[in-house]
């Protein structure tokens, strides 16, 4: 999630805060109302919001401002959840081995000698993309027919 959907998420919360946090409403009856509305939330949809959550929002407003309302960033970012790091190791490796085969016959490979299961293609590609493994013949065109290619097993020229 990048900065800026953080923020819009943050203006929303502060949106449904703020009478309360101005004191402009009964919170009993404040709460009550939108707790029954069903609210657009940025970058979710449509959702409702518990008495209980908007509560929340203003413990965590009034002790750390707006920067508060954002949402958190994943504690593992920059991590993958799907492998673990002697996995990544290992893949690593491999792709050090063979170094100038396109990353979809790279992924392939690893599938038919049962070297992954159940792993997607992008996250061996972003794994191999943060060590700068990923070679020049890789493009976002290319990763688009391949993603399709697996998905709907047509592919569109």
């Amino acid at each position: 999630m990048n900065e800026s959907m953080r923020q819009e998420i943050a203006l929303f919360r502060y949106g449904l805060i703020a009478p309360l946090v101005n004191g402009q409403v009964d919170p009993k009856t404040y709460l009550k109302e939108v707790a029954e509305r069903i609210h657009q939330v940025p970058h979710h949809g449509e959702k409702r919001i518990a008495a209980k959550t908007i509560l929340d929002w203003c413990t965590q407003y009034k002790k750390g401002g707006f920067e508060a309302l954002k949402p958190k960033r994943r504690s593992d970012r920059g991590h993958s959840r799907r492998l673990s790091p002697e996995e990544e190791d290992h893949i690593l490796a491999l792709r050090k081995k063979h170094p100038h085969m396109p990353v979809t016959v790279f992924y392939q490979h690893l599938i038919e000698q049962g070297e992954i299961q159940s792993i997607s293609y992008f996250t061996i590609y972003r794994l191999l993309k943060k060590y700068n493994l990923v070679g020049k013949e890789e493009s976002v065109k290319t990763l688009w027919r391949t993603f399709f290619r697996f998905t709907t097993g047509v592919v569109n020229h």
